[in-house]
């Protein structure tokens, strides 16, 4: 179905409405994140030893997760719905929804065509299939289960079925995480992460990081072509996006500060969820973090002006950048990483929630996610962790760690590193100058530290030193203490802080 009439059917149906610029305004009622505790996998005896179970892969029996799909999709076939066909990774997927707004959304954010690269080694022509519907209860279905919320992944089917949440991220990020368990069967390597180059396709760096660490930001560079700002794969042809769109996070937003991403979600056919307006003048508020600080903002890369050609592959990484948000100020701006230290921190995948970015956190939070991402990894940490090492020295790239948080004494005493001086510490890193800086090794991480760089006042410089690097150090150890036995003790023993 066309953008317009889907536009019109979400207006019409009073899901939504426009913005004084041509955005469609929309609500997600109670869910304005990812759910963490109705998200399961269904347990088939094909996949069950290569899913590493726990809290954040939830099993489900696969009785139980055959007849909820059966149920929603019966039911969402029977109904008024739409459907949305496109591709994600090496994969066609094909997305059946009750709402209107979430099939905008997957024509926002899904590919139109092929990796190329991707797809001949593949050799997976199979279509994964979306079942969504945000407003029926679990139990609405004749289901008795424990929660009346459920997003259910089926890797032997190649089936996602989602019941009773309207935030639009589920659909995407489950359709990553089924490619993001099959990928490495063929030594392609899923990224959570941003990626950009310059306008043929060469000097390719890749960002990862969590959530408010500056993926988006930081990718859509004025001087460099943007890859895609979340997800990509990187296999035997170079970087690829994996995705269509960009799915941006937009508390604070400003046209001053993020103009690319300002003019990309106030357009017609873009889409802001959650966002504060008011209802008389259609007029924004981007601060106002009442219905939640998870503000976000769906468009098509045609919607920027320097993007990078989707038919093709950009070139291997020169560059990778972890990025965190440290909270503590704890760790330093920049920092250059060896083979070790590039897996320990991969694995880690730190960083720090503030006050305000979730219900209940009153002071600053160190927070781990494996792989940067790992509700999205659905196998071993060590499947992932051993890939990118092995690409990264096969390609020769350099890898670093880019804090985007606080300076020394942290969120109450110290200052946020400013946009600029992010920039300019990445555009450092991307030309290769930064790596002929002076560096010095940290006392207690280990890795190099710069300690000078041209544009950047030598106050943001400093390296931390006391009871907070102590004790973000030892969170780490705390941290990668969950991994021994199943990664390479050597990781361990050199990765990380002494």
């Amino acid at each position: 179905m066309q953008r317009v009439k889907l536009i019109e059917e979400t207006i019409r149906k009073g899901l939504a409405f426009l913005s004084r610029q041509g955005a469609l305004m929309v609500d997600t009622g109670h869910h304005t994140g990812r759910s963490t505790k109705e998200r399961f996998i269904v347990q088939r005896p094909e996949v069950a030893s290569m899913i590493d179970w726990g809290p954040v892969n939830l099993p489900l029996d696969v009785a139980t997760g055959d007849k909820i799909a059966s149920k929603l999709e019966q039911k969402i076939l029977y109904d008024e719905h739409y459907t949305y066909q496109g591709r994600v990774g090496g994969y066609p997927i094909e997305v059946n929804s009750t709402s209107p707004w979430h099939i905008l959304f997957c024509a926002n954010m899904f590919r139109k065509i092929p990796i190329e690269s991707v797809t001949k080694v593949m050799k997976d022509d199979r279509t994964i299939q979306v079942f969504h519907d945000p407003t029926i209860k679990v139990s609405g279905l004749g289901v008795k289960f424990d929660y009346e919320t459920a997003i259910i992944l089926d890797p032997v089917k190649l089936k996602v079925s989602i019941v009773n949440t309207a935030y639009a991220g589920e659909i995407k990020k489950s359709a990553f995480t089924l490619c993001n368990f099959f990928l490495p069967e063929r030594g392609i390597m899923p990224m959570h992460a941003s990626a950009n180059c310059l306008e043929d396709g060469s000097e390719t760096c890749v960002l990862f990081g969590l959530s408010g660490t500056g993926k988006t930001t930081l990718s859509a560079s004025p001087d460099r072509f943007l890859i895609g700002d979340d997800e990509h794969v990187w296999s035997d042809g170079g970087v690829s996006n994996l995705e269509g769109g960009c799915y941006a996070k937009l508390i604070d937003l400003t046209e001053e500060r993020e103009p690319e991403i300002f003019r990309a979600v106030n357009r017609f056919g873009s889409i802001q969820e959650n966002v504060a307006i008011d209802i008389l003048t259609r007029e924004i508020d981007y601060t106002n973090a009442g219905k939640t600080e998870n503000t976000r903002g769906s468009y098509p890369l045609s919607a920027l002006d320097k993007v990078f050609d989707q038919g093709r592959d950009a070139s291997h990484p020169k560059t990778i950048v972890f990025l965190t948000a440290d909270a503590f100020g704890a760790l330093p701006a920049v920092a250059k990483l060896d083979s070790y230290q590039t897996q320990y921190h991969f694995i880690s995948g730190y960083t720090a929630k503030v006050a305000g970015t979730e219900i209940g956190i009153k002071e600053p939070k160190a927070t781990f996610s494996a792989c940067f991402g790992a509700p999205f990894m659905p196998r071993p940490v060590s499947v992932y962790a051993e890939l990118l090492a092995k690409l990264v020295n096969k390609h020769n790239c350099s890898v670093w760690l880019l804090n985007t948080g606080w300076t020394e004494g942290g969120y109450d005493k110290g200052e946020r590193f400013p946009l600029s001086v992010s920039r300019q510490l990445l555009s450092m890193i991307q030309s290769g100058a930064l790596a002929r800086q002076p560096l010095q090794k940290h006392p207690v991480f280990g890795f190099d530290v710069v300690t000078s760089c041209p544009g950047v006042d030598s106050r943001f410089l400093v390296t931390p030193q006391g009871d907070s690097v102590q004790h973000l150090a030892g969170r780490f150890k705390e941290n990668m203490a969950r991994f021994k036995g199943s990664i390479d003790p050597k990781v361990i023993e050199l990765g990380g802080p002494h």
